[in-house]
């Protein structure tokens, strides 16, 4: 291994890059979305395409004020192009994590070199959550497609000017306040604040070209203002999680982030921990974990002996990233995906330190070595266990062996390899075997999935889920029957179709009813553990009945 950097710069790294895009995508065609949430933001998305409304949000027929238009304007857009589906809910969300790709390389370039553009940019394809989330579409995989790209065209606005810049740093901001409201702005201006704050110009903060950039942001987020006041202003009688006279406008600046920033708001999480994202993080991050936590000593070792514009440079990646980790974990209000949107800072900042270590590369090469070899094997444990009787090993295990083999021949290939390729693979392959998981296996407990596959050409009547948690949502995004939730007494518009669960029959002794079929159902986040343990799987799985109802019995 005696390659050094800088990164010879190649084709074949860039190959590598659209190789793990690629393999990304294969996920966007599971028949089934990744979580509970996935589903819920995908039936306000079809309610949006069904109702022809594009100005209000509701869910279960009610007025619904949790999250900006944005991602499901998008995703209503692509239901009408291409239909409801998995693949329709996830493209636009995949997208935005592509563009975020090709930011994450051009500010990577812009503040240090073509290299740690390149190298920034195959670690945040390569990052384990960043894979995951890509599939498991929330408002973090819209943001990084519009947050690195607000930053990127705000640094070049503050450096050389220019309307374009001027226009796009706009327009990239205002989409991410359209997805996720005010807070947005710290992750985004944080870096340009603290760097003018360290060159003693933090004037620049009220300056005429940046007051005008404040108001453009502000000006292209018009669409979500107006369609809040539409819908919550005008309309003081409406009965908002519990309160009348809900004003939209003040829940987007204040509600949306602050109540749960303070925990407030009508969601709260009483379970938050301060040291919640430091192992969150540590995980997603992987396979750059370590050499994340590398970067940063040697950052604040060699801090001194920069120049001034080297130092800016390492303030703003610094700030960028820790103001926005810090004002996550200072909130009781946790979950693991928030910190998606600061791994593009975090992947320049490796990349940087991985172009520039040159006398620490055969160090690097092997903790990369020994992280490899964890993943691989974790890979091939967790298709062993899934796919031991199925076709599905072969899919699951090529590229694992191909690694494996790789792992072998160690001494034949290059420290850059080492470093990154293998690595980013390996999580590949592991990201390979979870989507065949979720795919093949996961598939037969989603029963509303599986419901709506049987219901599939069979006479057209309502649909009901009778008390089943966290299946209404399932079964109406797959189902093309009218779906809602009923309690007893059961409605007597006879005949329709019923989910109940296995053990409440008894309570359907006075109709008349046909079981049709039997379904298992366990929840996204209880599947693998129930996997693994036979009590957990007892105690996680509901056994659901699909039965159809004609009418009272006669007594």
């Amino acid at each position: 291994m005696t390659e050094q950097f800088p990164l010879n710069l190649n084709r074949s790294w860039w190959w590598l890059i659209i190789l793990l895009l690629l393999i990304n995508a294969c996920g966007m065609f599971s028949p089934v979305l990744n979580s509970n949430d996935a589903y819920f933001y995908a039936v306000i998305s079809k309610t949006m395409v069904s109702s022809h409304d594009w100005i209000n949000l509701y869910y279960a027929s009610q007025d619904w004020l949790d999250k900006p238009h944005l991602p499901f304007w998008l995703t209503a857009l692509s239901f009408k192009i291409f239909g409801i589906s998995a693949f329709a809910y996830v493209l636009p969300g995949f997208i935005f994590h592509c563009i975020g790709a090709i930011y994450t390389y051009r500010l990577g370039k812009e503040l240090y070199s073509e290299a740690t553009g390149i190298v920034a940019t195959l670690i945040y394809v390569s990052s384990l959550h960043l894979l995951l989330s890509s599939m498991d579409i929330r408002a973090e995989a819209f943001l990084l497609g519009e947050i690195v790209s607000a930053c990127y065209y705000y640094l070049r606005y503050d450096r050389i000017g220019g309307i374009k810049s001027l226009l796009l740093a706009s327009c990239f901001t205002a989409l991410a306040l359209m997805t996720k409201g005010l807070f947005v702005v710290v992750t985004i201006f944080s870096g340009l604040v603290a760097m003018w704050l360290y060159s003693g110009e933090l004037r620049k903060i009220i300056q005429p070209k940046w007051l005008l950039a404040y108001a453009l942001s502000l000006l292209a987020t018009l669409p979500e203002l107006i369609c809040l006041y539409v819908q919550f202003d005008l309309h003081p009688e409406k009965l908002v999680f519990g309160q009348h006279q809900v004003s939209g406008i003040s829940w987007f600046f204040w509600g949306s982030q602050f109540g749960r920033f303070f925990n407030s708001g009508p969601i709260v999480n009483n379970h938050g921990n301060p040291g919640f994202f430091i192992h969150t993080f540590l995980w997603a991050f992987l396979p750059w974990s370590l050499l994340f936590i590398a970067s940063l000593v040697a950052t604040c070792r060699r801090f001194k002996t920069q120049v001034t514009t080297q130092r800016a440079i390492s303030i703003y990646l610094q700030s960028s990233f820790w103001l926005t980790f810090i004002m996550f974990s200072a909130t009781k209000f946790q979950l693991d995906h928030y910190t998606n949107i600061i791994m593009p800072f975090a992947a320049i900042m490796v990349a940087n330190y991985v172009v520039n270590q040159t006398p620490k590369l055969v160090v690097i090469a092997k903790i990369q070595q020994g992280l490899t070899f964890l993943i691989l094997c974790l890979s091939l444990a967790i298709s062993i266990f899934f796919f031991r009787a199925s076709w599905l090993i072969i899919c699951a295990l090529i590229p694992t062996l191909i690694l494996g083999y790789c792992i072998f021949q160690r001494s034949k290939i290059s420290m850059s390899r080492w470093i990154l390729a293998l690595p980013a693979l390996a999580v590949a392959s592991s990201f390979i075997v979870l989507m065949l998981v979720n795919a093949f296996v996961y598939r037969s407990y989603d029963a509303g999935y599986n419901i709506a596959q049987y219901l599939e050409g069979k006479s057209v009547a309502p649909l009901y889920n009778m008390e089943v948690p966290g299946l209404i949502n399932n079964l109406e995004f797959h189902a093309d029957l009218p779906v809602s939730e009923v309690h007893l007494p059961l409605p007597d518009n006879y005949p329709y179709y019923l989910a109940i669960k296995n053990d409440s029959l008894l309570h359907l002794e006075s109709y008349n009813y046909e079981k049709l079929a039997t379904f298992n159902e366990l929840e996204m986040t209880k599947f693998i553990p129930a996997m693994l343990s036979a009590n957990k799987y007892q105690h996680s799985l509901i056994v659901i009945d699909l039965v159809k109802i004609t009418g009272l019995r006669n007594n």
